[in-house]
């Protein structure tokens, strides 16, 4: 709408133009009288404006109206729908009346019957009339005021650029027999095309006039009064494109914050219907969406688990792998990243046309391994942040339509069927750290399909002794001496922490031997804190400053265990058609891997000779602060092949924490 500030007057102008233009700026009461020269509103005025008006006349421009059907052009919007009414026999005025269109619904008819003519490629001899049924342009001889492009905010953007039929169809007024009811309708004693309402200015109170320039509210009555309407007009027009293109983006803004209200990420279908949402369980053990009675005891061990599930207070975890660091360091290690690529790669049978779910899917790297195997259906989930920017790697390399990501905790998310594989990096330190290996076992029992596999299949924590002087001196000898003074007391604390760090592999002064087995496919989460006896022998004469633990892993084709006597080597793996990588210490940079080894230091080293033995007790569990934190204890004694009457029992109860 075009607005003007005028002064109020008590007096009916002899015509509306008239008192515009005597009007044409605030009165003289809201600024000094000495602004403003008598002459301003004087016969020599219309002449100036007369002057104006004609040296910019050249460059005025008020559009054509173009049909909505064909090339065919007129003058003005009342010209055009009449053509379009008895040429395609298609009468928009009367339609809009007798459906009683809005504005916007009436901007979206134009602009959805611009598209269907393009589309349709429709011409000069194209009618409603003769349109079959089922075809596009049947639809538009039986309006009925409820069919969707009705409200497409897709169709409030214009088809035909400064389509002028959008900025005037509001003045051209339904003819029909009621018309002169709905014009009698609401009418007040101020004219049609004048709204007024209080201005505050300068502190007195003016009248703030709203104009309408439809054809039948002002009439010029000079050549200068045409012109000016004109381009009052076309001001107008450029108004309403505005507001049309607020209005849009308004809409849209409106549907995306009902999209993220909705589901922040993918909202999948389930099998009943209903949106993916968090799933909840009852203390009872049934969900909110219902269970059969068949299912509720499933439902029920389902909910013991998930009680013992870590609870991140805070997403202090998953906001540890917002960031793209740690991932880059993660893709960095050759011996991860390679070793899952090389089972999916390798293995390419059993991951065609599978459904996959990757849990805790980071960047996405194993997910596209997936997809680019041939599986018909990968759901990446992770409650990080970096679920946003593996959305946008997903895309870049043309997975959208294979992978779908899903943000949450795999305990509360729900997917809409079972899964054929379930693949995650989920090891931490010491393999145990971190505790996400629960997440994945929930994941087993809630998704996996019968006969599914996981991978990797099988994991496997070891444990060994060294005596690794150059870790000693830089880690724990360091404060004896630290510039000329002695510092103790920080080594109690040291001593006291499991320390992740590279040990070489020529350290190592006993054999290594397995404390804790575990087969995915059927380890319970209560089976993940654990007791384990052990026994160490001595290789060579040497001594025993620190215990020392890592991990190996096993992807397996079918997700059956592994035997024990079957190691970890290349030619071990490629015998039993495995794949697989270890974490221990090894003889080269390119085989280390970011978990390195972890470490339990001594308070003091042992001297022992080749054949002496270290028996004890392994503890591990979860600190219960902090479950996501290990507190583990080694309890042992020392078996000496020749004691000496001299030596007494070398025992220890030591405690450790990784944090």
């Amino acid at each position: 709408m075009s607005h003007r500030i005028l002064q109020a007057s008590s007096s009916s102008p002899s015509t509306p133009f008239d008192e515009a233009r005597r009007s044409s700026t605030i009165s003289q009461s809201a600024y000094a009288a000495s602004e403003y020269s008598e002459s301003e509103y004087g016969d020599e005025g219309d002449i100036a404006w007369d002057d104006w008006a004609d040296d910019d006349d050249d460059n005025l421009h008020v559009p054509e109206s173009k049909c909505l059907f064909c090339s065919n052009t007129q003058p003005s919007a009342r010209e055009t729908f009449q053509h379009c009414k008895t040429v395609h026999g298609f009468d928009f005025v009367a339609i809009r009346h007798g459906l009683r269109l809005d504005f916007y619904q009436s901007i979206r008819l134009i602009n959805s019957v611009r598209q269907l003519a393009l589309d349709h490629g429709f011409d000069e001899s194209t009618t409603v009339a003769a349109a079959k049924d089922g075809e596009p342009l049947a639809q538009l001889g039986n309006l009925t005021g409820k069919e969707s492009f009705l409200n497409d905010d897709a169709f409030l953007r214009p088809v035909l650029e400064d389509d002028s039929l959008m900025f005037e169809f509001e003045d051209v007024e339904y003819e029909g027999e009621d018309d002169q009811e709905s014009a009698q309708h609401g009418k007040s004693d101020r004219p049609a095309y004048m709204d007024d309402t209080e201005f505050i200015l300068a502190g007195g109170k003016v009248k703030r006039l709203e104009y309408s320039f439809g054809e039948d509210s002002i009439q010029p009555t000079t050549e200068l009064e045409a012109k000016l309407l004109k381009m009052l007009r076309h001001t107008e027009e450029k108004l309403f494109a505005v507001e049309v293109q607020l209005h849009t983006t308004e809409s849209q803004f409106e549907a995306y914050r009902a999209q993220v209200k909705e589901s922040f990420f993918d909202s999948l279908l389930l099998d009943d219907g209903t949106r993916s949402v968090l799933s909840e369980v009852s203390a009872s053990g049934r969900s909110v969406v219902g269970d059969d009675d068949e299912a509720l005891a499933k439902k029920q061990s389902l909910s013991k688990a998930l009680a013992s599930v870590p609870q991140d207070e805070g997403n202090y975890y998953f906001n540890s792998y917002a960031s793209s660091d740690i991932h880059q360091q993660m893709l960095n290690d050759r011996v991860r990243t390679e070793g899952y690529r090389d089972y999916i790669y390798e293995n390419k049978d059993v991951f065609k046309g599978k459904t996959v779910l990757d849990v805790g899917c980071g960047t996405g790297i194993l997910s596209m391994f997936a997809a680019k195997a041939g599986a018909a259906k990968v759901y990446s989930v992770d409650n990080s942040d970096i679920i946003e920017k593996a959305r946008e790697n997903i895309t870049e390399n043309g997975f959208e339509n294979v992978i779908t990501l899903v943000r949450g905790r795999i305990e509360e998310i729900r997917l809409p069927c079972k899964v054929d594989i379930i693949i995650s990096e989920w090891m931490g330190y010491f393999l145990l750290y971190e505790a996400m290996l629960d997440s994945v076992l929930v994941a087993r029992d809630r998704f996996l399909a019968p006969g599914g596999i996981l991978a990797p299949s099988q994991t496997r924590i070891l444990f060994t002794a060294t005596n690794d002087e150059s870790f000693l001196d830089n880690n724990i000898h360091y404060w004896s001496d630290v510039y000329g003074f002695k510092m103790s007391s920080m080594q109690q604390g040291v001593l006291h922490e499991a320390m992740v760090d590279f040990v070489s592999p020529d350290t190592i002064v006993t054999d290594t031997v397995s404390i804790k087995d575990l087969p995915h496919q059927t380890i319970t989460i209560e089976g993940l804190d654990f007791v384990t006896d052990f026994a160490l022998e001595m290789q060579r004469d040497d001594q025993v400053s620190a215990f020392v633990g890592y991990f190996d892993t096993w992807f397996t084709r079918d997700g059956q265990d592994v035997p024990l006597d079957v190691g970890i080597s290349k030619d071990e793996l490629k015998k039993h058609r495995m794949n697989g990588f270890t974490t221990g210490p090894v003889p080269t940079a390119a085989e280390e891997t970011h978990w390195k080894q972890t470490m339990f230091v001594l308070e003091k080293a042992i001297e022992l000779k080749k054949g002496d033995k270290i028996r004890g007790t392994f503890y591990c569990k979860k600190n219960q602060r902090n479950p996501r934190a290990l507190d583990l204890r080694i309890v042992y004694e020392v078996q000496r092949v020749q004691k000496l009457e001299s030596q007494e029992d070398e025992k220890a109860d030591l405690k450790f924490f990784l944090r």
